[in-house]
């Protein structure tokens, strides 16, 4: 069931860009309960927040119409000076301030340290969480990197929405 709002920008999307556009409406989501304590597991982190590493990647196509429905694999040690938001669809102010806020690796590397989750898992993902039309993300890029953290035995993710 959609929102008001919700209604509203899915009518203000078919008029200026796509006159088929609806939101997709996920009813099954799978679920996959937490199966050992967190101070035993290892947690990787998810971003929709369009961070990419500016010395050795490119950004994301922030500005196509549709969005970009790829990802970008950042090391959990990557200094926060070398990051970039590639995403237009947000105010970035705060994570200007404190990257934290967009990838919160600092505080779940804290998290370890105090034995509240047993390791972090050590590469994040970033997506770009604008994407009208998510037959890819959902078809092909939210697969593989699904894929590559259950080879990898991470045993939950913590995803930031932006």
């Amino acid at each position: 069931m959609l929102t008001s709002k919700l209604e509203a920008a899915q009518k203000g999307i078919q008029r200026r860009y796509d006159p088929n556009f609806a939101w997709v409406l996920n009813d099954a989501a799978p679920w996959t309960p937490v199966t050992r304590p967190l101070a035993q597991s290892t947690v990787a982190l998810l971003s929709t927040c369009g961070l990419y590493r500016a010395d050795t990647q490119l950004p994301f196509d922030a500005w196509h119409d549709l969005g970009d429905p790829t990802f970008r694999e950042i090391h959990v040690d990557t200094p926060a000076v070398r990051l970039r938001i590639a995403h237009t669809h947000y105010d970035h102010v705060h994570a200007a301030v404190d990257p934290n806020v967009t990838l919160p690796i600092a505080h779940f590397q804290r998290l370890v340290e105090e034995g509240v989750i047993g390791r972090l898992y050590p590469w994040a993902y970033s997506f770009m969480g604008y994407l009208p039309e998510p037959h890819q993300l959902i078809t092909q890029t939210a697969p593989q990197v699904a894929r590559r953290l259950a080879a990898d035995g991470v045993d939950a993710v913590f995803l930031t929405p932006c």
